[in-house]
């Protein structure tokens, strides 16, 4: 149909994938729209909004001092590291107030090593989006 003028079918694209954002851009214009259902809010507003998110979530993870601010927050979704309580722990029968198994701090985890075949099959350069390597606070 297009030799007659008609349309051309053409794929969508999210405005998260046009701002160049993983958080979804809708989704925070829906957001904004219930916070404030009076005023009209710009095309930017939501982007911004997504982008700042964004940036935050990477920024708490690798900041000092954004991790001494939430020091004692806990954040939805945000993983948990495995901790039980001495006290939770079931204790055997025939002894007196001696735990089960001792408890110890959990693993550090190591970052993973890029093995030299796959380093030269990608040029030196890494596949994908670019990650941040955060020292340990």
């Amino acid at each position: 149909m297009s030799s007659r003028g008609g349309k051309k079918k053409t794929t969508k694209t999210s405005r998260s994938t046009k701002a160049g954002v993983i958080f979804p851009v809708g989704r925070m214009l829906r957001y904004i729209k219930r916070g404030l259902p009076k005023y009209r809010i710009g095309v930017g507003a939501p982007v911004y909004l997504a982008a700042v998110l964004e940036y935050l979530t990477e920024v708490i993870v690798c900041d000092s001092m954004w991790v001494q601010l939430l020091k004692g927050v806990t954040i939805a979704a945000g993983g948990v590291l495995p901790n039980i309580h001495p006290e939770l722990l079931a204790k055997k029968r025939g002894t007196k107030g001696k735990l089960e198994t001792p408890v110890s701090p959990a693993p550090e985890k190591k970052p993973k090593t890029v093995k030299k075949t796959a380093a030269k099959k990608l040029g030196g350069k890494k596949a994908g989006r670019k990650t941040k390597v955060c020292p340990k606070v």
